[in-house]
């Protein structure tokens, strides 16, 4: 079940979390508006394994703030694809234009995803 780490819109912001992950893997669900265009998104399908040897943990968690000391493997993954961008996890997608999507388009897709509806505010 994707929980949220994002904005409560999850069209202003949207960073949903799959829960049911791996102890390194981390499915997420993505969404950013456009500023200057209305309902235009960037909406991308991600996967983070915080354990990959090419992701240099030191430099996201400078970036993030985060110390070894308080390690959260969850904002950790939220940090990678911060530092790295979205493509750099599978944002990327043959199905539909990840950089060009509308609302309808990405309810179409979250309406068959299992999405827990706390600090949510949001009909799919």
């Amino acid at each position: 079940m994707y929980q949220n780490y994002g904005d409560r819109n999850f069209f202003e912001n949207g960073m949903l979390v799959d829960t049911e992950h791996s102890d390194t893997t981390f499915p997420m669900l993505l969404c950013t508006p456009y500023p200057d265009e209305e309902d235009l998104f960037q909406f991308g399908e991600c996967e983070v394994d915080i354990s990959d040897d090419w992701i240099d943990r030191k430099a996201v968690m400078d970036y993030i703030g985060m110390a070894e000391e308080t390690f959260d493997p969850v904002a950790f993954a939220i940090g990678c694809v911060s530092w790295y961008s979205w493509d750099n996890f599978g944002a990327i997608n043959y199905a539909y234009d990840w950089t060009r999507m509308d609302k309808k388009s990405i309810c179409d897709i979250l309406k068959y995803r299992e999405i827990a509806s706390d600090n949510l505010d949001i009909d799919w």
